[in-house]
């Protein structure tokens, strides 16, 4: 399965309520995206999700298991995280990194399977560079390809879009959505509206640490939660891959 549970979920960090009473259910099979404001909550709540903040109210269960409470190498398993910070510590090459996200695997494998993801996403003929000699947007690939490599049943992305120019956004999210048709419960944040608009199968929308709507984006990119929780006029016009949104910002107070 990889039915992801939220419930009651709430975190403080530094004596500040950073998310409260987050309550979700994440299906396999789906492309959910998180929108919201900076500050919202979205990284927190990914983390999480993950287990790498423990959160001070409520559960996150895998299939009704408290992911908090597995061991870390089956979490490690059950769960792969692409954080927002996209730093690499060592020059080591695009395949290698790649292939650390199939530890699984015997080596040999997880460097063929490493290398063909980095092919589909662009990068065979640089699979054997160090990633230190890699422009911004290949090293992002390159970390994504480490998480697509894994064969976990759930996928956190922070932002995965960052430094991507507007192909590859494009290419990357059709990969995302692949792998969710595949059935995995893959769960992103993005700031592109317009681009969660066409994409998702699922959006869940935050504003200062709730939960305001979880629904398929035409139940939430509305004229009444657009202006109050992101200050813009707008409505989203299409159907398909033809969604797009028609936005204009609206007055400050």
């Amino acid at each position: 399965m990889g039915e992801l549970v939220l419930e009651n979920v709430g975190v403080t960090l530094g004596g500040q309520s950073i998310v409260e009473g987050i309550g979700a259910t994440l299906m396999p099979g789906r492309l959910h995206v998180l929108i919201g404001p900076n500050g919202a909550g979205k990284t927190t709540l990914l983390k999480t999700m993950a287990a790498l903040i423990r959160a001070d109210n409520g559960t996150v269960s895998l299939d009704g298991e408290d992911v908090a409470r597995m061991s870390y190498a089956r979490r490690a398993g059950e769960i792969a995280y692409l954080p927002q910070d996209r730093s690499i510590a060592w020059d080591m090459s695009g395949v290698e990194i790649a292939a650390l996200g199939a530890p699984h695997l015997p080596a040999k494998l997880a460097r063929q399977k490493a290398f063909a993801e980095l092919g589909a996403l662009g990068l065979q003929e640089m699979a054997d560079r160090g990633v230190f000699s890699l422009s911004g947007g290949q090293r992002a690939r390159v970390l994504l390809a480490r998480v697509l490599v894994s064969p976990a049943r759930v996928l956190l992305l922070d932002e995965p879009l960052t430094a991507l120019d507007p192909a590859w956004q494009r290419h990357v999210l059709t990969r995302l959505k692949q792998r969710a048709s595949d059935g995995a419960t893959v769960v992103l944040s993005l700031h592109d509206l317009h681009l969660a608009a066409q994409f998702a199968d699922e959006v869940l929308l935050m504003h200062q640490g709730h939960l305001v709507a979880q629904a398929e984006p035409d139940k939430v990119f509305t004229p009444d939660h657009l202006a109050g929780v992101f200050n813009l006029k707008g409505k989203l016009v299409g159907s398909g891959v033809q969604k797009t949104l028609r936005l204009e910002a609206l007055p400050v107070a």
